[in-house]
């Protein structure tokens, strides 16, 4: 079993489709409405990084990542935002490859860190990204709030 994992070519219709596939699957679980308009429309963001997974050459996972900028540190900070493995290809260790290659882009790229949310209650989400070494930054920074406010 060959796997790989790859940044996304914005420049590649086939790229884009199969992050399709991909994407659709995995908002098919959410509770909001998809359009496919919205993989077109990640294509074309200077500051989307996507990632996907193969095995044996089939699409098997993707991410979608945001780079921003830390003025603390004067480097570069990845957003995983959103971050899948298609069912078929669930329990064989395809998410710890995954997040690997994200960080091993990162590293290569002088990246000061990798951040993602996730919901309190996914279990086995938290403990792929604990296995990968990332921590709940609340529990060492207590004072340290992420606030929001929805414009719309």
């Amino acid at each position: 079993m060959e796997i790989s994992v790859t940044r996304i070519d914005k420049t590649n219709p086939e790229h884009e489709h199969m992050f399709g596939v991909l994407f659709s699957e995995y908002m098919a679980n959410e509770p909001v409405e998809f359009d496919l308009s919205v993989v077109r429309r990640l294509f074309t963001l200077p500051y989307f990084h996507g990632f996907m997974t193969f095995v044996d050459s089939q699409p098997a996972g993707c991410a979608v990542c945001f780079e921003s900028y830390s003025t603390h540190s004067n480097k570069n900070v990845l957003n995983i935002h959103d971050f899948m493995i298609s069912g078929k290809f669930r329990g064989k260790g395809l998410g710890k490859v995954q997040l690997t290659g994200i960080e091993q882009y990162c590293r290569e790229n002088n990246y000061v860190k990798i951040t993602l949310e996730v919901a309190g209650d996914n279990e086995v989400a938290k403990k792929l990204y604990r296995s990968c070494e990332f921590e709940d930054f609340n529990l060492f920074l207590k004072d340290q709030l992420h606030w929001q406010k929805y414009l719309n």
